[in-house]
């Protein structure tokens, strides 16, 4: 099957019309019909109903049918490039949230250069959704994700590292600050400034404000901790922090949730389940996996 044909018939698919295709792709309009010729001959059905009347095309349910197959081939063979030209530059991409980077990588940065593994490493950072979805489809190696349930995805290998709880932190002039703990009813007027969608944050706090049908006011999001530690340690709002995110000598007070059954922050280290791992990234995943101790302070 030719990838041409796949190509064409994705972007057929997708506009509808032969004329816009073959611009697209810079080659003749019956350049396009001879592939789409092709694919049904080869799969013995036919994909598309032509309307010369109104200068329309209909697929069937073949041809509707046979759009995902070819997303998905598309999708591999993309996949299957990066990783080879990963192979060829002998460098293990791995995605890292800003919470778990800042807290887990320099802890076994001296781990991995002692295993000569620092300088084969490319670390991305964004927030766990986003990463999750880069790994999917091939922009990384592997991730260290951060969710509130252990990952479980046909597409995805992981190993649960850590668990690691969420706290409430207020500035130490706030009404708070002098408690150990509180309950989250008792937040249902306080002004939260949170971290963006692209984490995993949003999702603990929207669980727990349903769990709890409290549902305080949310009056800042960001992508960067460093803004909320700060706006908080100002007393502008509180926030809703895994704990790993606010060290002993932070300008800011954590308080633990009093409430039963709260979510946990989970880090896991994860890649692709038809990944085959090389020598050098199955290194990595055994140096990783090792440090499971130090990550849960033991």
């Amino acid at each position: 099957m030719n990838i041409k044909d796949l190509q064409y018939y994705k972007k057929l698919y997708q506009e509808k019309r032969y004329t816009k295709v073959a611009n697209f792709f810079h080659v003749s309009q019956p350049a396009i019909t001879a592939a789409i010729q092709r694919l049904e001959k080869e799969l013995g059905t036919q994909l598309i109903i032509r309307d010369q009347s109104h200068h329309e095309i209909r697929f069937t349910e073949s041809g509707r049918q046979f759009e995902r197959h070819a997303t998905q081939m598309l999708k591999e063979l993309d996949i299957a490039r990066q990783e080879i030209q990963a192979l060829k530059m002998e460098k293990v991409s791995i995605g890292l949230p800003p919470i778990i980077g800042n807290y887990y990588f320099p802890a076994i940065s001296s781990m991995l250069a002692k295993e000569n593994l620092l300088q084969n490493i490319n670390v991305y950072e964004d927030g766990s959704q986003s990463l999750f979805h880069k790994l999917l489809t091939g922009k990384m190696d592997m991730a260290l994700l951060g969710a509130i349930h252990p990952i479980e995805d046909e597409h995805v290998t992981s190993h649960l590292l850590a668990r690691k709880k969420f706290k409430i932190i207020v500035s130490p002039q706030h009404s708070l600050a002098t408690r150990k703990s509180v309950a989250f009813q008792e937040l249902k007027d306080e002004p939260f400034i949170q971290l963006s969608d692209h984490f995993i944050h949003p999702l603990a706090f929207e669980g727990l404000s349903k769990k709890t049908r409290t549902h305080p006011p949310v009056i800042y999001r960001t992508n960067d901790i460093q803004i909320i530690k700060g706006m908080v340690a100002e007393n502008v709002g509180i926030s809703f922090l895994t704990e790993i995110a606010v060290p002993e000598y932070a300008p800011v007070i954590a308080l633990s949730l009093a409430d039963p059954g709260q979510p946990e922050f989970l880090i896991s280290l994860a890649y692709r389940s038809n990944h085959i791992l090389t020598p050098l990234q199955q290194k990595l995943v055994d140096v990783l996996t090792k440090q499971e101790q130090r990550i849960n302070g033991s």
